[in-house]
């Protein structure tokens, strides 16, 4: 049951991925955007632009695979006997790194 729980979660996130990367890619504005829907959608690969001044390859990858992943936790956290303790975690990296974008400055994508 439990590795039906992960699989369900996955395909969803599998299905939700291209939406979510189609509009944080048209918020970009091919670099003359605002970022804001990037930023909400996939902050851990923002915030990695304070750093690195641009976003790089590696953290594409990681906003290509950010929501199959979550998928994979969120799924596993619906089960009725789970202790949610991937939902959460999901949720803490997400808005964590979410906070961060809109608290720190990015001098690479302010116009």
């Amino acid at each position: 049951m439990r590795a039906k729980a992960h699989i369900v979660g996955l395909v969803v996130g599998i299905l939700v991925a291209p939406a979510a990367l189609i509009l944080g890619v048209l918020s970009s504005g091919a670099g003359h955007g605002d970022y804001l829907i990037a930023k909400l959608l996939f902050p851990m690969t923002m915030v990695s632009t304070l750093l690195l001044g641009s976003i790089t390859t590696p953290f594409i990858l990681l906003a290509v695979m950010q929501y199959p992943i979550y998928g994979w936790f969120v799924g596993d956290a619906l089960r009725p006997e789970s202790r949610r303790l991937g939902l959460w975690l999901v949720l803490a990296v997400h808005f964590s790194t979410l906070v961060l974008n809109f608290l720190i400055p990015n001098p690479a994508f302010t116009q």
